[in-house]
């Protein structure tokens, strides 16, 4: 059963309550809040502080300060009236009724704005979607266009190409025509030969035969209709195909590229670095596949912190909680190595972790609790935090009311604060 919390304190103005609640510092990273109109709680176990207000407040403009030992709730009235008192008189079966209507309406709330935000989310995407396929469009219209032009400034070229050597072959032929037309139209001198030369004679008449033969010139349609079919007849190159290249870089420990001048200073660093490694004790490397247990990590650690191998612990504890997160003991068990090298902040992160994991508190785990919470108080005690540590001891001491050694470091603690008042 919780503990309700009695000693609390409100005041009120014309528009708002105010209300302060004590808060214990070893319960005040798991406090619960939870608020409507007409109802507030506060949960930080073993504490629970609830109230069925006398009248409504605006809930969403009101707010929820939780301090390190004082949580104050900032409530704004709905109506300007003075409250004779904070909360409702009502009976036990009231206010379970009341708790179990305020419970659906919250969980209706919630389902209901849950909702809105899936269709503002699909609204969203579907303006997304719209927008991507406008500018999808206006991208294959401008491609579409800009190809359009090309094939028509091509095409344009080429009929000037063709009409210009057409009208070359044109002119060519026409001087040919010439030529051919003034050769057959010369005159040929004809010498009359005494009759006692035949055979000359017939030899001269057979030549002025041949050349009043004319020439046969090709047409001009038939030219130009060979170099139409030549031309269509042309074979051109294939498209090249498209394809998909794999490209598969070689794994590196250095964010850099790799390069030939650096390469043996890269090996070096390696090596270095592997020895350092070994030389604690513990790499997760070598580890065979079946002392991959988070447990045998766990033993190991503790082996390793045995034989004053801190750096060796510490390694064997990290890689347990890399292969599984949810053992409180790796993390109390590393908070202790981490106090033994000095490292008080990470002991106190750790054993925070490990409080953490150790829910729900029981009797089972009461003393690993203890023994965690009086480790956290040791760690700020060394970093200055005196008042905090004493807190922390004090929770460990009602766990273990026996253990003297507790006793004794709250004695040396409240003795160190009186000597130095102002630690925090």
């Amino acid at each position: 059963m919780p503990i309700l919390v009695k000693d609390f304190t409100w005041s009120q103005t014309t528009n708002a309550i105010n209300i302060r609640i004590p808060l214990d510092p070893v319960y005040r990273e798991a406090v619960d809040i939870f608020t409507t109109d007409k109802y507030i709680k506060a949960h930080f176990r073993p504490y629970l502080f609830e109230m069925f207000l006398l009248y409504e407040v605006n809930s969403e403009k009101s707010k929820c300060t939780v301090q390190d030992d004082l949580i104050v709730f900032d409530l704004i009235k709905k109506e300007q009236v003075d409250w004779e008192v904070l909360e409702k008189l009502l009976t036990k079966d009231e206010k379970a009724k009341l708790r179990a209507e305020m419970l659906a309406e919250c969980q209706e709330k919630a389902k209901k704005e849950s909702e809105e935000r899936a269709i503002r989310k699909s609204q969203l995407d579907r303006f997304t979607v719209q927008q991507a396929m406008e500018i999808d469009t206006k991208q294959h219209t401008l491609m579409d266009s800009r190809r359009d032009d090309e094939r028509n400034k091509a095409m344009n070229e080429l009929e000037k190409w063709r009409s210009k050597t057409t009208t070359e072959t044109y002119n060519d032929f026409q001087s040919m025509d010439a030529i051919t037309d003034s050769n057959s139209t010369s005159s040929v001198k004809i010498v009359e030969l005494p009759d006692d030369e035949p055979e000359i004679k017939a030899k001269i008449t057979e030549r002025k035969t041949i050349s009043k033969t004319p020439v046969k010139t090709p047409v001009r349609s038939e030219y130009v209709e060979k170099r139409k079919q030549e031309i269509g007849n042309r074979v051109l190159p294939n498209l090249r195909q498209s394809g998909l290249v794999e490209i598969k870089h070689t794994p590196r420990s250095f964010p850099t590229p790799s390069r030939e001048s650096t390469a043996q200073e890269e090996e070096a660093w390696l090596r270095n670095i592997t020895h350092a490694r070994r030389a604690t004790g513990f790499v997760s490397e070598d580890l065979r596949p079946e002392e991959q247990d988070p447990q045998w990590c766990k033993e190991k650690g503790d082996e390793f912190f045995r034989n004053g191998n801190f750096l060796g612990a510490i390694s064997a504890y990290t890689h347990g909680i890399t292969l599984s997160d949810k053992l409180p003991s790796l993390y109390s068990n590393r908070a202790a190595t981490h106090f033994a090298l000095g490292n008080f902040n990470k002991c106190v992160t750790d054993c925070s972790t490990a409080l953490d994991l150790m829910k729900p508190a029981c009797e089972g785990n009461r003393r690993s609790r203890a023994k965690c919470i009086a480790r956290r108080a040791a760690g700020l005690a060394r970093i200055g935090l005196l008042n905090k540590a004493i807190d922390e001891m004090k929770a460990a001491a009602k766990l273990l009311p026996d253990d003297e050694n507790i006793k004794k470091d709250i004695y040396d603690m409240e003795k160190a604060w009186e000597q130095n008042p102002d630690s925090e």
